[in-house]
């Protein structure tokens, strides 16, 4: 004969089962939409792109100096213009460093342009990232009927931004 479990418990079962249904809804559910309801409503997304937008724009290259250098060509037919089929023969020894000048900013402008574009898409990791580590903290505040504030809840700003670092999210450094 088993012994009766449920005779010595200080709660009966159902009240056991809807604690633990209480639980797992809270976990699973309702955690989660809380955490992205409140995030939605804050200025989250705004802040988040801002500081990435900084973070890609302090990484441009510095613009290179092209050295001035006379043309030569075109001084000797100012004041030579009897010289004219000889000034279009030298060549202006600026022209390709200018070139390659134009080439590298426009290569990073670009580069710029592709990187502020995958901001909103960081942002958006990192909010599924720390929803996902952060399932048991949110559990907790949902479950507590937002009383119980815990830390990654309280300080979800810099826990967004520990999130958008993660490897998943493709922001490292």
């Amino acid at each position: 004969m088993s012994p009766d479990v449920s005779s010595s418990l200080p709660v009966s079962g159902t009240f056991i089962l809807a604690a633990l249904g209480f639980a797992a809804f809270s976990l699973l559910a309702a955690g989660p939409t809380i955490a992205k309801r409140e995030i939605a409503n804050s200025d989250w997304m705004t802040v988040c792109k801002s500081e990435l937008r900084a973070d890609i724009e302090a990484t441009r290259r510095p613009r290179q100096a092209v050295p001035e250098v006379p043309d030569l060509g075109n001084m000797l037919c100012t004041f030579y213009p009897e010289l004219n089929q000889l000034c279009h023969m030298i060549p202006d020894v600026n022209a390709p460093a200018r070139e390659a000048e134009r080439r590298a900013r426009a290569a990073e402008e670009a580069r710029i342009r592709r990187a502020v574009a995958e901001t909103e898409n960081a942002c958006s990791c990192a909010t599924s990232v720390y929803v996902e580590k952060e399932r048991m903290s949110l559990a907790l505040y949902a479950a507590s009927g937002r009383l119980t504030t815990p830390e990654p809840v309280e300080n979800r700003n810099s826990a967004l931004f520990r999130a958008l670092r993660n490897p998943a999210c493709g922001m490292e450094g």
